[in-house]
């Protein structure tokens, strides 16, 4: 397929752009927003053009940017970058703070005051790249980027800052055949979404172009603040490409309230170990929806992908169906206290079943949302939390994509497998110590299936590196024998995986994940 690709190449090997977040927080703007670049090649288009005459001398560039605006927001190929908190480094200078705090010294070293902006480093010792690319898809379109190619090219040679006054760029740009980067593991992809994405980036709109220039020439009356240029602009959810296993189709959270006169009281929170009490009572509570056939213009479908088993019988349904996932507040900083403040229900199914199940999944959530769990001494009210998923700061943390894994919730291995007391021929007794390597063998073999159930790519799943452990990986987690329910005698396991490329998330395996077990969370 043919596409216009636009590449960058940072000469300083790094890059300081930030853009301003909904709640007005500037954060690190990795990779540069589609209309930084848009405004930049506007800006190499109207330099030395006096006011007023910008449509009759800048006629062909300016039409070049109006195409170029009404594609579809472009792919981006961006270089892997350092990641701290906010996917970027804070650097530091020797300027003094005039303001001590509490005769504190050691915050007023010149060592120690930390400067403002946070800066894009990339991975590897190559140059810092960002590339665009739209895919040019009709013919049509093919024909008309051939006739502006030439303008865009001059634009794109006359451009030299992309982001902040040190951010200077050489840039170049190619009509031709889309770039494969499959194997390059020094640069992320990243795809326009409208769900599950990692970042909001601003791209032009239709009718950008000739806003810009309205604005710029307006007349703004003294002490009147210039209305932002985002205004003529759309944020556009982008995503980084990666591996993913068996994805919900539909993702509800909930909190626990307690029911009080307090209209103050806060949120009921727990230990992530005792999570699994309160999964029992969300579950049953969902259950006892799903068996409402008046509810459902399918109620044995509801009752299936709600319960997990057929109605009727007792065995489980071998269809992909509802989890109850508690989600500690974990961080692999150790930012987090570990307690459980979110209860996820992700809806699964299998293919062709999507719309029927999403369905359901939607009705059921609504008719929790509100719910009253009455307890002996106490009653709590379970309460959906508002806004879309994937902005929620717990959720969110579990579905970016990474190549090393961690679990928060120890794996869950339930199926048989036996350990060898004699060596393969049986001429000998194991040791203790071989038997244990033996029995993490065959844990390891188990683990990887359960990645091959979820759908994990074959080549992912016996090429990753895994790493199992009865100790915590993270901050505020705990052993995993600490989450074992009564009477359960299943085999739990804390687990560290790291795949060849990265996999996103949610990530959850094991035999219990449909109850919560098993949750990774990227590193």
């Amino acid at each position: 397929m043919r596409a216009l690709v636009l590449r960058w190449s940072f000469v300083a090997h790094s890059y300081q752009g930030v853009r301003l977040t909904e709640d007005r927080k500037e954060v690190l703007d990795w990779p540069p927003s589609p209309a930084r670049l848009h405004q930049a090649l506007m800006a190499a288009a109207l330099t030395g053009i006096p006011k007023g005459h910008e449509q009759q001398l800048a006629k062909d560039a300016l039409d070049a940017l109006r195409w170029l605006e009404k594609q579809p927001p472009p792919q981006i190929i961006a270089a892997s970058i350092f990641e701290d908190d906010v996917s970027a480094t804070r650097f530091r200078l020797a300027i003094p703070q005039n303001n001590p705090a509490k005769t504190d010294l050691t915050r007023t070293s010149i060592l120690l005051a930390p400067t403002l902006p946070r800066r894009a480093v990339g991975r590897s010792r190559g140059p810092l790249t960002v590339t665009y690319i739209w895919q040019l898809e009709e013919v049509v379109s093919q024909q008309a980027a051939e006739q502006h190619f030439q303008t865009l090219r001059d634009l794109a040679a006359q451009v030299r800052y992309l982001g902040r006054a040190e951010d200077r760029v050489e840039g170049q740009i190619l009509l031709g055949e889309v770039p494969s980067r499959d194997n390059d593991v020094e640069n992320e992809k990243w795809w326009p979404r409208s769900q599950g994405y990692d970042v909001d980036l601003l791209v032009a709109r239709p009718g950008t172009t000739d806003d810009l220039i309205r604005n710029h020439a307006q007349v703004v009356p003294a002490r009147t603040r210039r209305s932002p240029a985002s205004r003529f602009l759309r944020r556009q959810g982008y995503a980084r490409w990666a591996v993913a296993g068996l994805l919900p189709i539909h993702v509800s959270l909930f909190q626990l309230v307690p029911i009080t006169d307090d209209p103050d009281e806060l949120p009921l929170s727990c230990d992530p170990e005792n999570a699994g009490f309160w999964r029992s009572l969300i579950r049953q509570k969902a259950v006892d929806i799903a068996l409402e056939s008046e509810r459902w213009d399918k109620p044995e479908v509801a009752q299936e992908l709600i319960s997990g088993h057929p109605p009727g019988e007792e065995k489980r349904t071998e269809q992909p169906h509802l989890a109850f996932v508690p989600l500690p507040s974990v961080s692999v900083h150790g930012k987090a206290d570990g307690r459980v403040r979110r209860f996820a229900l992700l809806g699964y199914a299998a293919a062709g079943n999507e719309s029927v199940a999403r369905e359901i999944y939607r009705v059921l959530c609504a008719a929790m949302d509100g719910e009253v769990i009455e307890m002996e001494t106490s009653a709590y009210q379970l309460l959906q939390v508002p806004g879309r998923p994937e902005q929620d700061k717990v959720w969110s943390q579990f579905i970016r994509s990474s190549r090393i894994w961690q679990s928060v919730i120890p794996v869950a291995l339930a199926r048989g497998f036996e350990v060898p007391t004699h060596s393969p021929d049986g001429s000998r007794r194991l040791s203790a110590n071989e038997r244990h390597l033996r029995k993490l063998a065959e844990w390891t073999a188990l683990l990887r299936s359960s990645l091959r159930h979820i759908c994990i790519p074959e080549d992912l799943a016996a090429s990753c590196s895994v790493i199992l452990t009865p100790s915590p990986l993270l901050p505020s987690t705990r052993r995993a024998e600490c989450y074992r329910t009564p009477g359960d005698s299943a085999v739990l396991t804390h687990a560290r995986l790291e795949f060849v490329e990265p996999v996103r998330g949610p990530l959850i395996i094991g035999d219990r994940r449909y109850q919560g077990y098993g949750l990774f969370l990227p590193s």
